[in-house]
């Protein structure tokens, strides 16, 4: 990059003449005059000026040297930075996640980044899967954690783990009572039609858990009401903890929610609950050390608080 350009032109300015120039580079010095002519004429203007026989830099040429001097000093910077991301000691990690999961990154899994990877630019964008899908294709995204039903050829995908849609339900809610267990489903399970005349906590219809309670619901051609329509699932589960109604839900870890210790989860049995909760980055993309290492504590985190949490809300 630029190496051998300020090399002879240094030399030149060094020695004050081309032959003097030329023994010192090892190079003949009727080739360095070529180089010199070919360099000047690209440029436009003269490099050097003839002063009682010695070759002086103009002031282009001084301006030539140093702008070159700066370019080198830019190059050993990048190198340095290149190196560092390399072994992950610097970089960018831009992460995505639904607004349900945020608080489980943010408490159990960033700090722990963060004390591995101190420089490292972290950015946590919290959007719907929709959106992170569309987001991580455009590569504006890393790596999102998304629930999966049907994978995406461009996306790689690491499986979390494997949940189902269930009801969120108050814990003194007649419900619980009609539930029975049922060995494809992990928590005690309801029919749909067992849901008649319930009221429930209701997403706008753009959200997919709406899409899916719509499924339930209308496909059974259940009779229901909206006690509440909210924007988010949070808030919806926290509506539930105060006994505001029922709320279809992907199966999160409660304790992150407000309340969680008057919620309660119920299976619906029906086909077509089941989905896997996955970290998934763009196939064939670039990832870093740090992008790498961050999945893997998701991943690990994610596994030692569903086992340290399995049953707590049933005892």
């Amino acid at each position: 990059m630029l190496n051998r350009e300020y090399e002879y032109v240094a030399a030149i300015a060094r020695e004050g003449t081309l032959s003097g120039a030329a023994m010192q580079l090892g190079v003949s010095q009727p080739a360095l005059t070529r180089f010199l002519k070919k360099e000047e004429a690209e440029l436009g203007t003269a490099l050097f000026q003839r002063i009682n026989s010695r070759m002086v830099l103009t002031y282009a040429g001084e301006c030539y040297l140093d702008y070159i001097e700066q370019i080198f000093s830019l190059q050993k910077r990048m190198m340095a930075t290149l190196r560092d991301i390399a072994k992950a000691d610097l970089g960018r990690l831009r992460i995505g996640i639904t607004g349900i999961r945020r608080p489980f990154t943010i408490f159990s899994v960033i700090p722990q980044f963060k004390q591995k990877y101190p420089d490292v630019d972290l950015t946590l964008s919290e959007c719907a899967s929709d959106d992170l899908e569309r987001m991580l294709e455009e590569l504006t995204l890393d790596c999102i954690a998304v629930n999966v039903t049907k994978r995406k050829d461009e996306f790689e995908y690491i499986p979390i783990a494997q949940e189902e849609y269930v009801l969120a339900v108050y814990k003194d809610d007649p419900l619980l009572q009609m539930a029975k267990k049922v060995d494809r489903c992990k928590y005690p399970a309801v029919k749909p039609q067992q849901l008649s005349n319930s009221s429930f906590i209701m997403l706008s219809r753009h959200h997919r858990i709406r899409q899916f309670a719509d499924s339930i619901l209308e496909g059974h051609k259940v009779p229901y009401h909206i006690s509440m329509t909210s924007r988010n699932l949070d808030s919806a589960l926290e509506a539930v903890a105060n006994n505001l109604g029922c709320a279809f839900t992907p199966e999160i870890q409660l304790p992150y929610i407000r309340g969680s210790k008057n919620i309660r989860y119920l299976s619906i049995d029906t086909p077509g609950t089941a989905y896997q909760f996955c970290l998934a980055y763009r196939k064939g993309a670039y990832l870093q050390p740090c992008a790498k290492d961050f999945m893997e504590m998701f991943r690990t985190a994610f596994a030692e608080q569903s086992v340290q949490g399995s049953g707590s809300y049933y005892e």
